[in-house]
């Protein structure tokens, strides 16, 4: 590998650190400052580098797809195990104060359950019910089996599987999970303490993957994978308006890929099956239906900083979205990854700044809330995609065996 190769290959690796570190932020200033979010970025960044000049080639070439395949059961195993014996301590307050956003998807699926209206409930920090009705319908299986401190790690299960699959090699999806849980305390973080962020984020990012490449394809079967995924989507994104703005780059890609008709059958699948979700739970109490008023209110908050903000930030990630969807998208999905990613950034620090303007001192992000997490898994996949296609021959050779395997 030659210094010009390196100097190429930098602005990628600079690009996948933004994404990679910047969104674990909150947790770098909640423990070491400003410093240390300078110095975990700067730090950061080398350790990427390096990983990516030294360690990867000898990666690729030493691991084979069946041990890769191995390595990744064993660490899913430590994860879970990890979530089980940390779940209960978070929570009980000994180490921090914990998080309440695992409570609020335990009491909101048993109400539902139960057959009772789970917005009325509060959790045991008395907070009303956030997540929307998907992200419950979703929780379902862990919350009513007393294991939502797992629903963090399955989800990255289909994340490895996923990114496994598209880039047919589990030595990729190996080394980019363990780039994402080595330099992202924030991803621990979460699995620690239950909240469903990461979850969150990979669901909605997941679906849309299957819908791009199943709707973009001809053969019956990924055109009913198609339906399926645009369905699954209705329902995730029944779970944080932030994912609303990037309707524009889904409309778009879909467009680009399977033409308008397509495109527009699919969005309406997605957007039938997220109005038969929500409206209902709106429907039957529009006053009660607390995420309407939790999410509102992250912006209503700084309007003494910025009047009329709940309308200007999230307009200007629309107009943003909207800009950024002329843009050539092919059906790999890594450009549209990209531009994702760059519109949940921008609605991010637009709010953390607004949030450090109100409280005079630096905020990251919206008083340490964790947000940055709706931002990762689709910028440092986008990014982890370009690496592995824009220069492919530091990787060709080792990967070989894997794409035929």
């Amino acid at each position: 590998m030659t210094e010009h190769d390196i100097r190429g290959r930098l602005p990628m690796i600079v690009i996948l650190a933004v994404f990679l570190l910047v969104p674990s932020f909150d947790t770098a200033l909640k423990y070491f400052g400003v410093i240390g979010v300078a110095a975990y970025f700067l730090v950061g960044t080398v350790v990427l580098f390096a990983t990516y000049r030294y360690f990867l080639p000898v990666f690729f070439s030493a691991v084979s797809e069946k041990a890769a395949l191995y390595i990744a059961i064993a660490l899913f195993i430590g994860l879970a195990a990890l979530a089980i014996y940390m779940w209960p301590i978070a929570n009980s307050g000994r180490v921090g104060s914990g998080s309440d956003a695992d409570d609020a998807l335990l009491i909101a699926a048993n109400e539902l359950a139960s057959g009772r209206y789970p917005y009325y409930v509060t959790t045991y920090l008395g907070n009303k019910i956030g997540p929307m009705p998907g992200s419950i319908l979703l929780s379902l299986p862990f919350s009513l089996t007393g294991t939502i401190q797992l629903q963090n790690v399955f989800w990255l299960v289909i994340f490895f599987v996923t990114v496994r699959h598209y880039e047919k090699s589990s030595l990729a999806a190996l080394a980019l999970l363990a780039l994402i849980l080595i330099l992202s305390p924030t991803v621990l973080q979460n699995i620690a303490t239950g909240i469903d962020y990461v979850a969150n984020s990979i669901f909605v990012m997941v679906f849309m993957w299957v819908l791009v490449r199943s709707a973009a394809a001809d053969r019956s079967r990924l055109v009913f994978n198609g339906i399926a995924s645009a369905g699954a989507l209705g329902i995730a994104l029944s779970s944080r308006s932030t994912f609303f703005l990037l309707m524009p780059l889904l409309l778009s890609v879909l467009v680009q890929n399977t033409g308008w008709n397509n495109a527009i059958k699919y969005l309406s699948i997605s957007a039938g099956v997220f109005i038969a979700v929500t409206v209902p739970f709106w429907l039957y109490d529009p006053l009660g239906f607390a995420p309407l008023h939790i999410q509102g209110a992250k912006l209503t908050s700084v309007e003494g900083v910025l009047p009329f903000a709940s309308i200007i930030v999230p307009l200007s990630g629309a107009v943003l979205a909207i800009i950024l969807s002329f843009q050539r998208m092919n059906k790999d999905c890594s450009r549209f990854f990209l531009n994702c990613a760059i519109v949940q950034l921008f609605v991010l620090i637009f709010t953390a700044t607004l949030y450090s303007l109100k409280l005079h001192r630096l905020d990251l992000y919206m008083e340490q809330s964790g947000y940055g997490m709706f931002t990762l898994f689709f910028g440092v996949t986008a990014a982890w995609m370009y690496i592995l296609r824009k220069y492919p021959e530091s990787f060709v050779d080792a990967r070989e065996p894997g794409l035929t395997a």
